[in-house]
């Protein structure tokens, strides 16, 4: 389970208010009272100078930062603050150009940030009274009764001439939000015939009561917003002109960043959540000092927190990132923690923690053992779920020995063959994704890299040891990137591995650097911790030369999804660097080495295909496809209560349809086993001794292997079972695989 995650301005932006409602209720323009207006520090300063002097000389295109287009930078700053254009007018927009575009390239240069928070705190002002105009409009008497619709997607839209227009903009948006809150404490078989006036009424008040809270909540936010947070903002939309992936981290985000590649965090191990307020606790992570406690449960509720022997402070109300650094620290100090238990309300207490570091197993490699066919015919696959290409300096866990330890665990269940799933995989460590090629080739080559002055360099896996050498097959999707694309893209040059899923993978085939910001000797002194770029220095390339920008992976057999439809692909992406290819690398493989034909891939194909034009979970997932596509498609929405009902009854209709459909389907999985990890095991003993579950050492025999039937129903991963079984059947059958030409 991840950590607790602090407020992400980045996010919040980006996806910020999908609401909104009707009427026609004519206020007066908000008033633009001062909320506090944020400055940038010296520290920020030099951290902004450095940062243009680092991408000039280190990114991938040297590109200057007198090349940047100043208009196209403050539109996509802009567009990063008010992505919905719900609180700048045209005007505003005019002055922010007219003021800034001239000098903008120069107050990069000298670490200026003004343009920045000039923006931003013109945005709190705007924003905040725009959410306390809100609050006075949802007071208004408004009706369900309209011919009116309200489009929710407003980013291509243009920025609105007048106040007066953008305030009609909210009064639909406030309207759209209230009846959506509506309709979602309706049953879908209500009409107007049907609802009394009383009954509406109060499921009408109770909803914009809910939404009053909302909006409450998002001003809070935006309040709670710190210098750091714009910083970050403000300098990220510098870096991603440069490219998509280079990125400007200050402390705290380098901080994460760390944590999130090595898996492992100091802290007392409990993931939180903010509602209304309060910080309550959502999860114990298994075997962390919070479990061990055995004084917490999920829904007490943090009121204060102390350092050591020190004063409490009161959190209630405070932002969730700020508890987050107050209750994280040092391995081996104690934390206070005053808290409301779920079990009793009425009483607080007091909690002391010995923080300790945390290892996050819900994000390393994870097996499961399936078994097909009757009895005296099953065939036993293993599935690899690899999340990440994780890794560590240190002694910390690392991605391609996991999944050596795992692939030994199912051969030892007898598995036939095996699949690695990396559907969900970003990316991570190159070294861990050569490394992690090489348990499945002899020797040769695994990706090519090519730098900013023209070099390429040949990254080979020498280690002639084997962790698999029977059939393979690699489950993509169009989230699989980066160091995922290596490995499926490597593999498949080598003929080693089957690649099946989406048509093509992310196609993200540059390789970032985290260079940590120089510190002058006046500021490394306050503080060793340091902010970061992570800058894009080289592109990826397979052993064939194809690069991975932009075109991905090819799966070799691809299963349609909804991803085919969403923009998450590399090509998505502004700013993304261009597909281009190098020559390929000349290697003869070890005559030994297992390798799939031709024929067979078609084979294989062909039955695929067959069962995709005929299985009835294919039936499924094209219709799940189309009213999903439907959905999508449709930006324009009524704001009459009648009309959305029959629609709610109709999308309800079709759900449960699809529904019973899916349940149906899963009856039919194949019942799979669970494979952990040395680790996983431990630290799950650890939580069970720690609760008095059990007083079992690690060493106790192993339980006796079990299959049961899982609980959802993964089409991909069914037909990848089956393709894999297929594949294993030819085999069986004497159609041995033949050695292909030796050069790539």
């Amino acid at each position: 389970m991840n950590p607790p995650k602090p407020y992400s301005p980045l996010k919040h932006f980006a996806s910020f208010l999908s609401f909104v409602i009707i009427g026609h209720f004519v206020l007066c323009e908000p008033a633009l009272a001062d909320s506090g207006t944020l400055d940038p520090t010296p520290l920020m300063k030099h951290e902004a100078k450095w940062l243009v002097q680092a991408l000039e000389q280190a990114h991938f295109n040297k590109v200057p930062i007198d090349k940047l287009e100043p208009r196209e930078f403050l539109s996509s700053f802009l567009e990063r603050l008010d992505k919905q254009k719900l609180y700048f007018t045209q005007k505003e927009v005019d002055n922010f150009d007219k003021s800034f575009s001239a000098t903008l390239i120069t107050f990069f240069k000298q670490g200026n940030l003004f343009p920045g928070y000039e923006i931003y705190n013109e945005y709190k002002r705007r924003s905040v009274a725009r959410l306390d105009w809100a609050l006075t409009f949802l007071d208004a008497n408004m009706t369900f009764d309209t011919n009116q619709t309200f489009d929710t997607d407003r980013e291509n839209a243009p920025w609105a001439k007048t106040e007066h227009e953008l305030e009609k903009h909210w009064e639909k948006l406030v309207s759209f939000e209230l009846l959506n809150e509506t309709l979602q404490q309706l049953d879908a078989n209500s009409s107007e015939e049907t609802l009394s006036p009383e009954k509406l009424s109060e499921i009408t008040n109770n909803s914009r009561d809910k939404l009053g809270k909302r909006y409450e909540r998002w001003k809070k936010n935006i309040q709670e917003f710190e210098s750091s947070d714009v910083q970050e903002l403000y300098l990220s939309t510098l870096t991603q002109m440069f490219d998509p992936h280079t990125t400007f981290m200050n402390i705290k985000e380098k901080e994460r960043f760390d944590q999130q590649m090595n898996n492992e965090f100091v802290g007392i191990g409990a993931v939180l959540r903010d509602e209304d307020g309060f910080c309550t606790i959502k999860e114990l992570l298994p075997g962390g000092p919070a479990e061990g406690s055995r004084e917490l449960e999920p829904d007490d509720v943090i009121l204060k927190v102390a350092q050591a022997e020190g004063d409490f402070v009161d959190v209630v109300n405070m932002k969730l990132a700020k508890i987050v650094e107050l209750i994280k620290g040092p391995k081996d100090t104690l934390v206070r923690l005053e808290i409301k238990p779920i079990q009793d309300p009425a009483n607080s207490k007091i909690v002391r923690i010995i923080r300790d570091k945390i290892k996050l197993t819900a994000n390393l490699a994870a097996a499961t053992l399936h078994k097909t066919g009757d009895e005296d015919k099953s065939k036993m696959i293993g599935v690899i779920d690899l999340p990440s290409f994780y890794g560590s300096s240190g002694n910390g866990p690392k991605a391609t020995d996991d999944v050596e330890e795992l692939i030994g665990a199912l051969i030892n269940l007898k598995a036939e063959g095996l699949i690695l799933d990396l559907r969900r995989n970003g990316g991570g460590y190159l070294s861990e994704a050569v490394n992690l090629a090489g348990l499945f080739i002899s020797r040769g080559p695994v990706v090519q890299v090519k730098s900013t002055d023209g070099k390429i360099r040949k990254k080979f896996d020498f280690n002639p040891k084997l962790a698999w050498d029977g059939p393979l097959i690699i489950l993509v999707s169009r989230y699989s990137a980066s160091a995922s694309e290596i490995v499926a893209g490597a593999l498949q040059n080598h003929k080693r591995a089957i690649i099946v899923g989406d048509e093509t993978t992310h196609g993200k085939g540059t390789v970032q650097s985290l260079i940590p910001m120089k510190l002058p000797l006046n500021f490394a002194a306050i503080s060793k911790k340091r902010s970061a770029a992570k800058i894009t220095i080289q592109k990826y390339y397979l052993p064939s030369g194809d690069s991975t920008q932009i075109g991905g992976v090819k799966s070799d057999i691809s299963i349609d999804t909804i991803n085919t439809f969403l923009p998450i692909g590399e090509s998505d992406l502004d700013n993304a660097l261009e597909w281009d290819r190098i020559p390929a690398v000349n290697f003869r493989r070890p005559d030994e080495e297992f390798l799939y034909t031709l024929d067979d891939l078609e084979k294989l194909k062909e039955l695929s295909e067959e069962r995709q034009n005929t299985f009835s979970e294919f039936t499924y997932l094209k219709e799940n496809i189309s009213w999903f596509k439907k959905k999508r498609e449709t930006k324009t929405l009524s704001l009459d209560l009648a009309t959305r009902l029959s629609r709610k009854k109709t999308d309800l209709e079709v759900s449960q349809a699809l529904s019973k459909t899916y349940e149906s389907l899963a009856e039919k999985s194949y019942p799979f086993s669970e494979v952990q990890l040395q680790v996983v095991k431990d630290q799950t003993l650890k939580s069970l001794q720690a609760r008095g579950g059990t007083s079992a050492s690690s060493g106790e025999k192993e339980p006796a292997i079990s299959f049961e039937k899982p609980n959802e129903l993964d089409i991909r991963l069914h037909e990848s079972v089956r393709i894999m079984v297929d594949w294993i059947d030819i085999l069986d059958g004497g159609q041995v695989s033949q050695k292909l030409p030796s050069p790539l």
